[in-house]
């Protein structure tokens, strides 16, 4: 069984407080955002925190595991879980994740459902299907004054960061987009071509883009290198498939 407390650097005795805080330093710490050129080994160091937080960030499922880890539950172990089951009990419960969307957004960092999908889920569209109880997900979106204000916490978060734990993180570069695609069913079906226009860098672009048959809706349609630019470095354009009637 996992030591989820020793992922998260905690003592077992430690708060629910002392628990998420020790959860958004090594989050933010190790979000994909934050480590260009490292996102490989910052996506398994990402999930294993957000696994444990999972777990340990829930009175009742911080309980469960404590029990099992001192044989006192037998057969309910965290350990016969995979980490999506953990994902999917953590991401379903609708309050946490909308913390959560809040927490990272406010850092400048990506949290929403295309980055939790291809992050926890492989893409396969699990995030969504977590949500199967007909309630509409609310992602949060901050006004302009609000977006004003989270630069500047922004700022002071990584301040307050490198004084207090030596944790020196800039302010991360995100070069990919995300836009919707609507295709008609019929279209979906049988394939084609589509032209797609949005804004890179300020400009207007368009782009022709292949529709493979069959298409399902949910798809992310990658393509490398059309996303934003700084300097020589480009991010990727993703295209996430919606089917229409």
């Amino acid at each position: 069984m996992k030591d989820y407390y020793r992922i998260l650097g905690v003592p077992e005795n430690a708060s629910q407080a002392e628990i998420k805080k020790a959860f958004r330093k090594l989050a933010f710490q190790h979000h994909p955002d934050t480590n260009p050129g490292k996102e490989e080994e910052a996506t398994e160091r990402f999930k294993e925190i957000n696994e444990a937080y999972g777990v340990l960030g829930d009175e009742n499922r911080r309980r469960q595991y404590d029990l099992a880890r001192k044989g006192q539950f037998a057969g309910a172990g965290y350990g016969g879980y995979s980490q999506q089951d953990i994902f999917r009990q953590t991401f379903s419960n609708r309050a946490m994740y909308e913390e959560l969307s809040r927490m990272f957004a406010q850092a400048g960092l990506r949290f929403d459902t295309d980055f939790l999908n291809n992050m926890f889920f492989g893409g396969r569209g699990f995030a969504y299907q977590s949500y199967s109880y007909n309630t509409t997900v609310s992602i949060y979106k901050p006004n302009w004054l609000e977006r004003q204000l989270n630069k500047v916490a922004a700022k002071f978060s990584r301040f307050a960061l490198k004084r207090l734990f030596g944790v020196d993180l800039e302010p991360p570069l995100v070069l990919d987009k995300h836009i919707e695609l609507e295709i008609p069913r019929g279209e979906a079906a049988s394939g084609g071509e589509r032209q797609v226009t949005y804004k890179r860098n300020g400009r207007k672009k368009k782009l022709m883009v292949k529709i493979p048959a069959g298409i399902k809706s949910g798809t992310n349609i990658r393509l490398k290198g059309m996303g934003a630019q700084k300097g020589k470095k480009s991010g990727d354009l993703y295209l996430y498939v919606r089917i229409k009637d």
